[in-house]
C-alpha cells in the first residue's frame, strides 16, 4: 500500500516556513519526493497508513491544503507512464512486494 501526500501552499505570510518544516518532516519520516509538492511512502496496511495520517495531522500547516491519498499496490500498478521510466524503488518494490522499506 502506498500513501501519497500532495501539498498546496498559499502565499500568506509565514506559510513558507510551515511548509518547509512539513517537507523536512516528510523526508525524515521516510517519504520520497516524486514531484515538486508530491511525496510518497510505502506502508504495510491500512492501520499503518492511519498512523501516518495522524502524524501528518500533528505537523500540518495552518494555511493551504495537504491532501493524503491511499493506494493499493494493484491500483499503483495500473498507473500509465506517458514518458520516463520507473525509478529504482518502483522497480524493486514491484518485483517483490514483501520488501520492507
Amino acid at each position: 500500500m502506498r500513501l501519497i501526500a500532495t501539498l498546496s501552499p498559499t502565499d500568506k505570510w509565514g506559510t513558507k516556513t510551515e511548509y518547509s518544516r512539513l517537507r523536512k518532516f516528510l523526508l525524515k519520516d521516510g517519504y520520497i519526493r516524486i514531484g515538486p509538492e508530491v511525496f510518497m511512502r510505502v506502508v504495510q496496511n491500512r492501520k499503518a497508513s492511519e498512523k501516518h495520517y495522524r502524524r501528518i495531522d500533528e505537523v500540518k500547516p495552518k494555511t493551504g491544503v495537504v491532501r493524503l491519498l491511499r493506494l493499493t499496490e494493484k491500483q499503483h500498478n495500473n498507473i500509465y507512464m506517458v514518458t520516463g521510466e520507473p525509478d529504482y524503488q518502483e522497480k524493486t518494490v514491484s518485483v517483490n512486494c514483501h520488501i520492507m522499506i
